[in-house]
């Protein structure tokens, strides 16, 4: 009982690990250790257990339960079943997550800083890939309008199933844990540290822009702005402007930006796959996505309420009655739209509900001049990881895949270390 805090931190940090390599199976495996180790200190502790449900808490609640009853109202029960296990075992990783953090706030930073290595190593993976130009697994780009010189070679790293969406997701739901490295070294003013991490940064941008995911191109639209709004608020409050920043970092900024351009608009390949996002349906890919939509919502309207649920393996089965001829499709390929289509719209609006309250408690603790300032940058590169996953998820289900599945949920338990 003296190590087990040590021992459960171990082993998320091996799920984590795992996750870059093993499959589904073995990654849900390693998070139910985790889980188990949680509740046996939880249950055989001397320590008073003291965890105190928030808005979003119950939120998510309402969520599983809300699913639980389409389970059980679903013309596929066995199909659904296995859907539900693994959305059930995501919610007992999260819980168990809340209650491991709020006892072991030490243990943020490492873990943060843990996942900043993972995601540097799958980076230079893709972006050597994408250099030797991998040959692809499967028909993942339009090749019917472009030139030799303008086909992309889409990297996707380690992950398993390999996948450039996939791998795109992955890299994506963790880009903010380098802002939160970043920030906290140079807090601390260790410079050189975070400029290391501002690199890796860098490089983990490059790797997502090799991947080819359009999807993940349009997350960095609601990643970005977001960054540069809370840059901007605290630059005014700190320094009173832009103009009484130093210069060095002025030109540091300027110079990363300038080089990020100059890399994508001087490689035609990546021109050519950002130019593909208005093709619509000029595009296979996209065209296809609408297609998906269009029966998705059609599945949508004829179980509006309790869904037909959750799992792709039923929806694979009932999809068949909708689709479009030669258009069949493992999901809905938007979130919010599989969300519904699997539990209903009142599964939808809770799990909106539990995002909403997840990034009004990120909001507090920013404004709050008692927060310290560490909690402030933990809070904000949660609300970064929510912004970039849904707006991802906007255009794609990689978000299911337990690879992002987890690392969602590790980031918003951080949060219980506020208290």
């Amino acid at each position: 009982m003296e190590n087990i805090d040590n021992i459960t931190f171990f082993v998320l940090l091996s799920m984590l690990l795992a996750s870059i390599f093993l499959n589904s199976e073995f990654i849900g495996a390693i998070s139910l250790i985790f889980s188990f180790l949680v509740i046996f200190k939880s249950i055989f502790s001397l320590e008073k257990f003291n965890f105190k449900l928030e808005n979003y808490h119950k939120a998510l609640i309402i969520f599983f339960l809300i699913v639980s009853v389409s389970l059980c109202a679903s013309s596929l029960f066995k199909l659904s079943l296995h859907g539900y296990i693994k959305t059930l075992i995501y919610i007992i990783f999260f819980f168990s997550a809340c209650i491991f953090y709020k006892n072991n706030k030490n243990k943020i930073y490492p873990a943060i800083l843990f996942i900043c290595v993972l995601l540097s190593y799958e980076s230079i993976v893709a972006i050597i890939q994408n250099y030797n130009g991998v040959v692809e697994i499967s028909s993942w780009q339009d090749m019917t309008h472009i030139n030799p010189e303008e086909v992309l070679s889409r990297a996707y790293g380690t992950l398993k199933p390999y996948n450039p969406n996939l791998l795109a997701g992955y890299l994506l739901c963790g880009l903010s844990s380098f802002i939160f490295v970043i920030f906290s070294n140079l807090k601390e003013k260790r410079k050189k540290f975070a400029l290391v991490f501002l690199i890796l940064f860098l490089i983990t941008l490059v790797a997502i822009i090799d991947t080819g995911c359009r999807g993940a191109y349009l997350g960095f639209l609601f990643f970005f702005p977001l960054l540069f709004l809370a840059l901007l608020n605290y630059i005014y409050k700190r320094f009173g402007g832009l103009s009484n920043i130093k210069k060095r970092y002025k030109n540091l900024t300027i110079a990363c930006f300038v080089g990020f351009l100059a890399f994508i608009f001087t490689n035609p390949a990546i021109v050519k796959r950002f130019e593909t996002i208005l093709a619509f349906r000029a595009d296979s890919s996209i065209s296809f996505r609408l297609n998906v939509y269009e029966s998705a919502i059609k599945m949508f309207l004829d179980n509006p309420f309790l869904g037909i649920g959750v799992g792709n393996q039923n929806f694979r089965e009932l999809y068949g009655l909708y689709m479009k001829t030669g258009y069949d499709a493992l999901g809905c390929y938007c979130v919010p739209l599989e969300i519904m289509v699997e539990s209903g719209i009142f599964a939808l609006v809770s799990f909106i509900l539990f995002l909403f309250f997840v990034v009004k408690k990120c909001y507090k603790i920013c404004i709050n001049e008692a927060s310290q300032i560490q909690s402030k940058i933990l809070a904000l590169s949660v609300v970064l990881m929510i912004a970039a996953v849904m707006g991802h998820g906007l255009f794609d289900t990689i978000w299911f895949r337990p690879q992002v599945q987890f690392m969602f949920w590790t980031y918003i338990a951080m949060l219980e270390a506020d208290k």
